[in-house]
């Protein structure tokens, strides 16, 4: 599969909102950190949380059957949702919600890059999630790590 590098023009353009916590994952080393240990498959379905403005997304959506992103922002929700049209991608589905409050899909991997202030209760809910998945990569910022 064609692997595309995505340049991180939208986050430059939207501001972060600092009541969600929000960091943008800019840099393209580390995208390819995270989607090189998720080891998605072409059946994968993917949990993203906090998508932003789709940069590790867009990366996802070329290896998984199906990326389901969880975002609160309703901003950072249009702009990935635009991003993965333009780009021609099918398989995203974005759910407006707090992560902590909505329904949770069966997936097989799951990717964050976690606010800080949501960073320990996700974790609890998702090592209670069933069906069990089978793997998750998450980013946490270094004052909770």
């Amino acid at each position: 599969a064609k692997q595309l590098r995505y340049s991180p023009t939208a986050a430059a353009t939207l501001p972060v909102n600092k009541k969600h916590g929000q960091h943008m994952l800019k840099n393209p080393g580390i995208v390819d950190k995270i989607v090189s240990a998720a080891d998605i498959k072409p059946s994968d379905t993917v949990f993203e949380i906090g998508p932003g403005t789709g940069n590790l997304t867009m990366r996802l959506l070329e290896q998984a059957k199906r990326v389901v992103a969880h975002e609160i922002d309703p901003r950072m929700a249009a702009e990935v949702r635009k991003r993965a049209q333009n780009a021609g991608r099918t398989n995203l589905e974005v759910q407006e919600t707090d992560v902590l409050r909505g329904t949770w899909p069966i997936f097989d991997v799951c990717t964050a890059n976690m606010p800080y202030q949501i960073s320990s209760p996700f974790v609890f809910r998702l090592l209670a999630h069933r069906p069990l998945f089978r793997c998750a990569v998450l980013m946490f910022q270094k004052e909770f790590a």
